[in-house]
């Protein structure tokens, strides 16, 4: 397919607090197109840029039946963005699956229309053997022309090669409401029923009267105590936790200058903070063993992983049940940080050691 690296730059990560998607940029309305379940729970989410950059997303409408959710970035973007209009499909027709399955890098997987009649609570699904994977959902579905045919939403469990994508007409009816709806901002909910906007938790719905399940229909993810301690750490020290978020449950990362910090939660009972630091060089290695055994980074500690030496902190989780130790645990925590952005720049300059690969080394 000739157009993939122009369609390339259209897709988009989704990223959330216990999972990631994907999505793509629609120019006319200046917003992101993904799956609902993607974003369910969530209000804020990080948008990953084919470039690397992340960007705040507000999670603006969803519309749960059809599993389709509209998403706004806090700046214009500069993307190409992909046109979504209706255009016929048939059975065997070649289509291509984009997006970012597993937390990979982008991924485009080749298949065929396997069927155009599967329908599930009422909502028709294309069917195909394209390979789509967790993370996939949210992405585009593209004809061998590289124009959208549908929208990646699910596999079928225990089963090879069968997933499954929401039509492009379902796509295209969501653009053209949410273009008549007028929505700027806030939090909005299609009611399952008539498809009418919803601006707030209510029982019955103000258009057509039908009863809600409210709590799911509104339902936002609660962040548990170690989340909040984390999150609130790191928007005290500047850094927005939404965008530190990685995807992964009790998992954050950020830099500080060159270093890639990474903060979790390991086995249910320790609360880590871990930055890549540099590679081991190929002499020196006596001095740089004498320095990093020397305990000269206290309270930190330098760790060895194949060849990579990192900066580690570690507290045990119950010890942020004490008001004292929780300060003193946030504020060395976040240190880390600043420490990590010099101790690369040292080991590369004193004992010549290469920049780890996650490094902006630029920054340094």
């Amino acid at each position: 397919m000739e157009q993939v690296e122009k369609i390339k730059q259209s897709v988009v990560k989704v990223i959330c607090g216990v999972a990631t998607g994907s999505g793509f940029y629609h120019r006319g309305l200046d917003a992101i197109l993904t799956n609902f379940h993607v974003v369910a729970g969530e209000r804020r989410v990080a948008i990953q840029l084919p470039n690397g950059d992340k960007l705040l997303g507000r999670v603006l409408t969803v519309n749960p039946k059809k599993d389709i959710a509209v998403l706004k970035v806090e700046k214009p973007l500069d993307l190409p963005g992909l046109a979504v209009d209706e255009r016929p499909l048939s059975q065997q027709e070649p289509v291509f699956a984009l997006g970012y399955p597993y937390d990979l890098p982008f991924t485009i997987t080749k298949g065929i229309v396997s069927s155009l009649d599967y329908v599930d609570r009422e909502v028709r699904y294309i069917q195909t053997d394209a390979a789509i994977n967790p993370g996939n959902s949210g992405g585009p579905l593209v004809n061998g022309n590289g124009e959208v045919v549908g929208m990646n939403t699910m596999v079928l469990r225990d089963a090879q090669n069968i997933g499954f994508a929401l039509p492009v007409e379902y796509l295209v009816e969501e653009i053209k409401m949410f273009g008549e709806d007028g929505v700027r901002d806030g939090f909005h909910v299609r009611c399952p029923s008539c498809a009418g906007l919803l601006h707030q938790k209510v029982e019955y719905c103000d258009n057509c009267g039908v009863q809600l399940d409210a709590n799911r229909l509104f339902e936002e993810r609660p962040l548990d105590a170690v989340e909040q301690f984390v999150e609130g750490e790191l928007a005290k020290a500047g850094i927005d936790p939404v965008l530190a978020r990685s995807g992964s449950w009790l998992f954050w990362t950020y830099y500080r200058g060159s270093a890639l910090i990474r903060i979790f939660v390991y086995r249910n009972d320790f609360l880590f903070s871990v930055a890549p630091l540099a590679k081991l060089p190929r002499k020196n290695l006596v001095e740089l063993y004498s320095y990093t055994l020397s305990d000269a980074v206290a309270p930190y500690q330098f760790t060895l992983s194949d060849d990579i030496i990192h900066l580690a902190y570690r507290t045990h989780l119950s010890d942020l049940m004490d008001s004292k130790q929780r300060e003193r645990i946030g504020a060395e925590m976040m240190r880390l940080g600043e420490r990590a952005d010099e101790l690369d720049t040292f080991l590369v300059q004193k004992f010549g050691c290469d920049w780890a690969t996650q490094s902006h080394k630029e920054q340094g």
